[in-house]
């Protein structure tokens, strides 16, 4: 099998060591009442709140923008495993066919992961954005600019926060000191709505926001670099969060608001198929010292396996062959992996360099894209009374990303019937990528349709709190907002 379209990027990596540095620096700052010896690598508290330069800002920026990357191995491998998306095969760590499938789950190892990085990404925003409101060397549009690129990240990040943890809430109010109390822990609605809050008010910012950023950019945002460019980003964010607030949380006057999201991002419906690639990625290089792409491996690696209902499962074209999603995103092993009582024969390779199926450290991952949009606008349209355009949508992704024919829905299809549709693409479309397999799954309500594949395995509903959060709140471990 064949892999799909490598999307590579030209990169100027010295920045990000910069700017890694720079962050790093002042999230010790920012944490500290008193410093000794300066770090002649970050600027001081100081340089950053009281008179940051163009320069320290922009760099900070860069920084902010590295964080994103946060987390991302193990949102692809740890919810691609709760959803039966592949399995980690290598055998180094039980946890990976023991506790990840079987449980119980662990809020003092992998089950309480997936926090720490979108934090710390957090606090570097709540860092950068306090220097933005003291400096005095940009403009008040350049200002705007910057508060609505961060304040996009900001939604971003407890979006994902949110959704690992479900019902036992998550702290939002945690811009503070750290000698106060720690935050408290808010519901999953409530935390769904504060990512909302802050997408819509990145939205605010970037109107206001002139017609450049004061900082550049690292790879991965080619088309989305301007204030106005990339506020169709920050829609296309505040789109997917409402769809998930809709299903998750139940919100239907959610249903309307992401239609007028989706409708102000870059989705489009022309240059198909070319533009399905169309969005922002994670921007990865095989440098040394610098991050890789985390899937990416040799196709002798037991590490990373396709789940096996996923290559049953594949629809299949006029021709017989299966849908496009998956021979060009997945491979046949040299040989198949056992372990544990879990066997598996593909391997992905969605990420790897095409024709030598080499293992690539500098592919990219996609963060949201064209694709992907039309998936949600057609769950968008299905709940907004545009049945016929919720169709359209789903042939249009069916047609040009898998090579299938046209779906048999009608209007006249039942809603169970229209969201088993959706999934199935939204799978194939987006497998490997973000743990859709186990989001979808439970938003709706759907978890035990997902395999088991020995006695005595689940699907777990949620990660946890880590136990270090719960011990800092006084709450017996695990634990969850209500104590």
């Amino acid at each position: 099998m064949t892999t799909t379209r490598h999307i590579r990027m030209h990169r100027a990596w010295s920045r990000r060591r910069a700017a890694t540095r720079v962050v790093v620096g002042a999230l010790l700052l920012a944490s500290c009442n008193n410093m000794d010896v300066q770090n002649i690598n970050a600027p001081t508290a100081e340089t950053l709140t009281n008179a940051p330069t163009r320069e320290v800002l922009a760099r900070t920026a860069i920084g902010v923008q590295t964080q994103v990357l946060n987390d991302r191995g193990g949102i692809i491998q740890q919810w691609g495993i709760y959803g039966r998306e592949g399995w980690n095969l290598l055998g180094n760590d039980p946890r990976e066919t023991g506790e990840e499938i079987r449980g119980p789950q662990d809020p003092g190892g992998r089950a309480g992961g997936i926090w720490g990085g979108q934090y710390q990404a957090i606090r570097s925003i709540n860092v950068y954005e306090a220097a933005l409101n003291n400096a005095g060397t940009l403009t008040a549009a350049e200002v705007s600019a910057g508060l609505g690129f961060a304040e996009t990240l900001r939604g971003w990040h407890l979006h994902l926060l949110a959704i690992r943890s479900g019902p036992t809430g998550i702290p939002v109010d945690v811009d503070r000191a750290i000698s106060d109390d720690p935050a408290p822990l808010v519901s999953f609605s409530d935390a769904m709505a504060a990512a909302s809050t802050a997408l819509d008010q990145g939205l605010t910012d970037l109107q206001a926001g002139g017609s450049a950023f004061p900082f550049s950019f690292v790879p991965g945002y080619d088309g989305f670099t301007t204030p106005a460019t990339f506020l169709k980003v920050n829609r296309a964010l505040a789109a997917k969060l409402l769809v998930h607030r809709a299903t998750f949380n139940n919100c239907s006057a959610c249903w309307a608001q992401a239609a007028t999201a989706i409708n102000q991002s870059f989705v489009t419906s022309t240059g198909l198929p070319g533009s399905l690639a169309t969005g922002v990625y994670f921007g990865y290089t095989g440098a040394a010292g610098e991050a890789g792409n985390p899937v990416s491996e040799a196709l002798t690696s037991n590490r990373y396996w396709v789940h096996p209902s996923i290559i049953s499962g594949a629809q299949l074209r006029a021709n017989g062959d299966p849908d496009l999603r998956l021979s060009t995103k997945v491979a046949l092993a040299p040989a198949p992996r056992t372990l544990n009582d879990l066997t598996a024969s593909y391997k992905p390779v969605m990420y790897n360099v095409p024709g030598t199926l080499a293992p690539d450290l500098g592919a990219d991952v996609p963060w949201i894209t064209n694709e992907e949009l039309l998936l949600l606008r057609a769950e968008i349209r299905w709940n907004t009374s545009d049945k016929a355009g919720a169709i359209a949508d789903l042939d249009l992704v069916r047609v040009n990303a898998g090579g299938l024919p046209p779906t048999t829905l009608t209007t006249a299809s039942s809603n169970d019937a229209f969201v088993t549709e959706l999934l199935y693409n939204r799978l194939y479309s987006l497998m490997w990528t973000q743990g859709t397999r186990w989001i979808d799954a439970r938003r709706y309500g759907r978890t035990a349709t997902l395999p088991i594949d020995r006695a005595g395995d689940v699907v777990h509903a949620n990660m946890l709190i880590p136990a270090a959060e719960c011990d800092a709140r006084r709450l017996p471990v695990p634990c969850a907002i209500g104590g």
